[in-house]
């Protein structure tokens, strides 16, 4: 296979390397033409430029005349009007004028053009000054005339000049039409060109069109020439059915096919005679039954790859009696086998290898790859069950299993010939050593310790292959009882165990996953119903995962079950399947319900390279998946280490919790109206051990998840209250706020805990501001109500922490039992940038004072927030800008300075 797509390759590289020299062969043949044909072009194009540069300077340039006599005629009375008649008399001739120095001093034909004399030259366009300038020959058009009737000519200004100085220019317009006709452009167009004769603007540098072939024909790779008159005059000239013709195009496109075409025969040819000579070859080193390479071939092939260095092992597989059992079993089913071997090796050998047939039941195999032992030992083993010979005898199926020896080898050996030698040398001298009973005694001996991986093969002796078969019954019988559930015919947890090992050693590179299901509350139902509906319920569960698991189905403990799966498919898109698949709606009896499951998953290689340390990998994801809440959990790396962080909080915390270890920081708030630090708020710190903290919010999630909670705020209440009691009065602190959880408030007598621990401190009431987040209360509002209530009775202070997140209306502030608002950094830090966020601001600002409630904007960090803030009416800021929150110590440092 892997040889058929290489030729596949290699015969597409020769067809594209053809193709693509027949390209660009029609390539540089089109260039070629188009290089005579724009060689051809440019000819014709300087005798047609030489020609209209002729015309226009000489021919037809009457103006030039006049300007002579002009110079020779000074004084004379009505000489120009003399010279100009027999121009007038022309029918091309539109305008003739004469000018002295700046002023028309005639302009015929009178009748049409005589108000014009006495204009000075300014009255007229550009191109009359431009003569001036230039003092020599300028020729315009086709334009309109200033003073005419709209009809176009060509203007030519033949300017007076005498010793260098400019004394006036003559002037004669002849019809466009006429001009244009004198070019004669039809000649070209006979030719078969198209043709634009342009001219740039000198005003503006635009392009001005004079004539062209035809309309809107784009002349972008046409051959061009310019001529000045003074202004750039350009003429563009192409092919009018393009540089390369249709015809010439099709011819060369035809060229080169069919050059392509016999390259690509000729290349055929010369494959299918290098083929030929090769299958000569290969018949002459190849072994016909099955495809694979006899002695000869095998020697010089492996001598080949000894020269190519690089170590390799040499396997001997022998399947001893082959010939008595291929007497028996047929030609037809002999060569069916012979023939599928080479495919089984090509399947199961990843790395290089050479396959040769040395005898009727004899092959040797080389792999290039660097082993030890353990590993040869298992790569034969796994082959020789590959090729396990499976034929049936006298109505009796039979196996018979292939020996084998293996031998290391690398580059210095001897020579390739000798290396098989020693091979088979020492596979006949080990079984020399060996009897079939002392192998059967020692299979079982290794049964009996624990081994499972013992295989009982087939012998030619009909008495020993006898006993291998009673062995091998016994050996199933055990097995069942070892390695499968009684009740429910699934494996358990040891064959689990044993098939994760086998799919390993088999290929350690093969991935796989692992599935683990757990049915939440699976008691209740015994409890509720009876045992015997309980185990109707599990009949149902393994018969739904049989269907996707198959075999690969363990049931490791009560109702937790195990699956394996090598599918491709992604585990996201397997356990979503599976997770729809056990929750459908299930029936004992006359009941029908809907299971509620737990799901993990983890995979191979991945998460683990042996059986327990995967099986430890989704255990450990069930744990938090149960603890989380969450019911489909995918094992991954963050998870081990979030698993293993969340057990050290825990483990911490309760330690200080119990020791009195644990920290309470605290961070004060600015009253703006006086400038000074009146409140603080009291945060727990989790030392990690490592002079860093834990995050608070994770602390105090794992404090409710585990139900310390309780005795976390406790302690953090009883610990601000002593701060408050010992130093509040010397620092000028009027309020501490304290964190309650929701488990602290809605417990059984929860107010009436809190004010026996506030009335036990000796700290007066007032002092006190509990701050509970407002998704809290607005969820539990109703039970919350009575709660709050009461402590605001005794005097404490609620504050509504987190405000402008998640529940956040303005219309319910009059209807909370709250006497302060702690705006959320999540609001204040967009007042910078976001007007609507700033007018939101404000607004909770307004209906806070309406209603008689404290505004503390949380999380000020930068002098921006801090102005904006101030600005917006709130009577504390608390934020980083001002203040950290910091140990005790610190904090009686800093509000000492401060009041200093």
């Amino acid at each position: 296979m892997k040889t058929t797509n290489k030729q596949r390759l290699i015969a597409l590289a020769v067809i594209l390397l053809i193709s693509a020299l027949s390209v660009i062969s029609g390539i540089v043949i089109r260039r070629e033409l188009i290089n005579i044909r724009r060689q051809e072009a440019e000819s014709t194009l300087h005798h047609y430029t030489r020609n209209i540069t002729l015309q226009l300077q000489g021919t037809m340039n009457e103006a030039n005349s006049l300007s002579q006599m002009a110079s020779v005629m000074k004084g004379r009375p009505n000489w120009f009007e003399d010279a100009a008649a027999p121009l007038l008399e022309r029918e091309e001739v539109r305008f003739v004028g004469l000018f002295h120095g700046d002023t028309t001093v005639s302009a015929l034909p009178k009748e049409q053009y005589g108000d014009l004399i006495g204009r000075h030259l300014e009255d007229y366009s550009y191109v009359y000054t431009l003569a001036k300038v230039v003092k020599n020959l300028v020729v315009e058009g086709p334009v309109t005339l200033d003073f005419s009737n709209g009809e176009e000519v060509f203007l030519f200004l033949q300017p007076i000049v005498e010793n260098g100085a400019y004394l006036g220019e003559a002037a004669v317009a002849l019809d466009s039409d006429y001009v244009l006709k004198q070019f004669n452009f039809d000649t070209l167009v006979g030719q078969g060109y198209d043709y634009e004769l342009w001219r740039v603007n000198p005003q503006n540098g635009a392009k001005e069109v004079i004539a062209a072939s035809r309309p809107n024909t784009d002349f972008s790779f046409a051959a061009k020439t310019s001529f000045f008159l003074p202004t750039q005059w350009n003429l563009s000239i192409q092919p009018a059915n393009g540089w390369v013709s249709p015809s010439q195009q099709a011819w060369i496109i035809t060229l080169c096919v069919f050059a392509a075409l016999l390259l690509i025969l000729l290349a055929g040819s010369l494959r299918r005679l290098r083929l030929l000579g090769l299958a000569v070859r290969r018949a002459d080193i190849t072994d016909r039954q099955t495809g694979l390479l006899n002695r000869i071939g095998f020697t010089e092939s492996l001598e080949q790859w000894m020269k190519e260095g690089g170590p390799f092992v040499l396997f001997y597989f022998v399947f001893e009696g082959y010939g008595q059992i291929s007497q028996l079993m047929g030609t037809d089913e002999e060569n069916a086998f012979l023939k599928s071997i080479s495919a089984q090796i090509n399947d199961y050998v990843r790395s290089p290898w050479l396959a040769g047939r040395l005898g009727a039941g004899n092959f040797a195999l080389a792999v290039r790859e660097d082993m030890d032992e353990i590993q040869c030992e298992d790569f034969a083993k796994g082959l020789s069950l590959e090729l396990l010979l499976k034929v049936r005898l006298n109505g009796e199926r039979n196996f018979l299993m292939a020996r084998y020896h293996y031998l290391l080898c690398d580059s210095d050996a001897v020579s390739a010939a000798d290396t098989v030698d020693t091979l088979i040398q020492e596979y006949y001298e080990r079984l020399s050593k060996e009897s079939p009973a002392r192998t059967l005694a020692d299979k079982c001996r290794q049964l009996l310790e624990g081994n499972t991986n013992v295989i009982f093969e087939e012998y030619t002796d009909l008495e020993m292959m006898e006993l291998s078969k009673v062995l091998n019954q016994y050996r199933k019988q055990v097995e069942q009882l070892a390695y499968f559930d009684p009740v429910f015919n699934v494996g358990n947890r040891p064959k689990f165990l044993k098939d994760v090992n086998t799919l390993i050693s088999y290929d350690k590179k093969r991935p796989f996953s692992i599935f683990c299901v757990d049915i939440c509350s699976f008691s209740q139902y015994n409890e509720l119903f009876s045992a015997p509906f309980g185990d109707h319920i599990l009949k149902e569960v393994i018969r739904r995962l049989s269907n996707l698991f198959g075999s690969s189905l363990y049931r490791i403990n009560g109702d937790v079950f195990v699956g394996i799966t090598l599918t491709d498919e992604s585990p996201e898109l397997f356990a979503e399947r599976l997770h729809q698949l056990l929750t459908g709606p299930l029936t004992v009896g006359n009941t029908v319900f809907t299971l509620q499951i737990w799901l993990t998953a983890c995979r191979y290689p991945e998460h683990g390279d042996s059986p327990m340390a995967l099986l430890d990998c989704i255990q450990s994801a069930m744990r938090f998946a149960k603890k989380s809440g969450r019911k489909v959990v995918l094992y991954n790396g963050d998870l081990s280490t979030m698993i293993h962080t969340e057990t050290t909080i825990l483990h911490r915390l309760k330690e200080d919790l119990l020791e009195n270890r644990l920290e309470v920081w605290y961070q004060p708030i600015l009253h703006l109206e006086t400038g000074r630090y009146h409140s603080a708020e009291a945060l727990v710190r989790l030392s990690d051990g490592h002079g860093g903290y834990f995050p608070a919010g994770q602390v105090v999630d794992l404090a409710e998840r585990n139900g310390i909670v309780e005795e976390m705020g406790d302690y953090v209440l009883k610990q601000a209250e002593h701060f408050m009691r010992t130093y509040g009065p010397e620092c000028g602190l009027l309020h501490m706020g304290i964190n309650l959880s929701v488990q602290q408030l809605l417990v059984e007598n929860s107010a009436d805990r809190l004010l026996s621990l506030i009335k036990e401190s000796g700290l007066d009431p007032r002092q006190i501001t509990l701050e509970i987040t407002e998704s809290v209360l607005i969820q539990s509002i109703d039970r919350a109500n009575a709660v709050l209530a009461k402590l605001r009775a005794a005097g404490i202070r609620i504050a509504l922490d987190d405000f402008g997140v998640g529940y956040s209306s303005l219309n319910y502030l009059s209807n909370l039992p709250v006497d302060v608002i702690k705006i959320d950094r999540a609001l204040t830090r967009q007042v910078s940038t976001n007007k609507k966020q700033y007018a939101l601001l404000h607004s909770i600002v307004e209906v806070a004072r309406t209603n008689s409630l404290s505004v503390v904007a949380e999380g000020v960090e930068t002098e921006e927030e801090e102005r904006l803030v101030s600005g917006s009416g709130v009577q504390y800021i608390q934020g980083y800008y001002y203040a950290k929150p910091m140990p005790e110590e610190e904090l009686l440092r800093f509000l000492k300075e401060k009041r200093r």
